[in-house]
């Protein structure tokens, strides 16, 4: 136990971050998710949008109640890149810890009297009002979408419908991809795969919960990148921020 504590803490202290932000600080509070954004991923969020080619879109797989969305607008208009096209799935899918997220009727856990369909309801909305109410002239292009189905419908370049009822096609290839959804090694690698397809050169990936001490499927992944002559690791904070070459 010992062992792991002081790891834990090596691991705190070597974490880069950026320069005191009020509003990213806030924003934790301000969010649902507060516990789920390490904060070195805002330091290598903010490197990418810094870094990334100018002529793409943002995309981010996995969105939850609107934390990583909102720090990503914030970043956005902090680099003056406000007007790049932001663009996220998310099936809003509650997955428990004791139970199958597959079973949509059953309840949260600790409380049989909230079912899931009500707290993945809860969940959605709570991601459509943070942003309305934190980034009302950036609202991001957010699709109620499996991260599969979203890659099949800009492959067959159809048209989508955002939560927000918005449509729109995509024209862009990405810039930057935040990839937080399934952290399955299965899901991981076909989220990358299809994000590297339709990328930039020199555009960048974020994958979360990367980091080499985690038992994720997605820490188990990067052992591949790293033998992939086609990006290179530019970051690890300690989840690894990946370029396209």
């Amino acid at each position: 136990m010992l062992k792991k504590i002081v790891k834990a803490l090596q691991f705190r202290k070597d974490i880069k971050t950026i320069p005191k932000d009020y509003f990213i600080r806030r924003l934790p509070s301000s969010v649902i998710g507060g516990g789920m954004l390490h904060e070195g991923n805002i330091y290598l969020i903010d490197y990418a949008i810094k870094n990334m080619p100018h002529n793409g879109i943002i995309m981010e797989i996995g969105s939850y109640g609107g934390l990583s969305a909102n720090l990503i607008c914030h970043l956005l208009k902090s680099h003056n890149k406000q007007k790049t096209p932001f663009i996220s799935c998310d099936t809003w899918v509650y997955e428990g810890y004791n139970d199958s997220k597959t079973n949509k009727n059953s309840h949260i856990d600790g409380n049989p009297k909230i079912s899931r369909l009500s707290f993945m309801k809860y969940i959605k909305n709570a991601y459509i009002n943070s942003v309305q109410l934190l980034h009302p002239d950036m609202i991001p292009n957010a699709c109620h979408l499996t991260s599969d189905a979203f890659f099949d419908i800009w492959k067959n370049n159809n048209e989508f419908i955002d939560v927000f009822n918005r449509s729109f096609k995509i024209n862009k290839e990405i810039s930057f991809c935040y990839i937080d959804g399934d952290h399955s090694f299965e899901q991981t690698k076909k989220d990358f795969n299809n994000v590297s397809k339709n990328m930039i050169h020199g555009g960048y990936i974020l994958i979360d919960d990367s980091a080499d001490h985690l038992s994720f499927g997605s820490a188990k992944f990067i052992k591949e990148i790293k033998h992939n002559s086609n990006f290179k690791i530019v970051a690890k904070n300690p989840n690894y921020l990946i370029q396209k070459l």
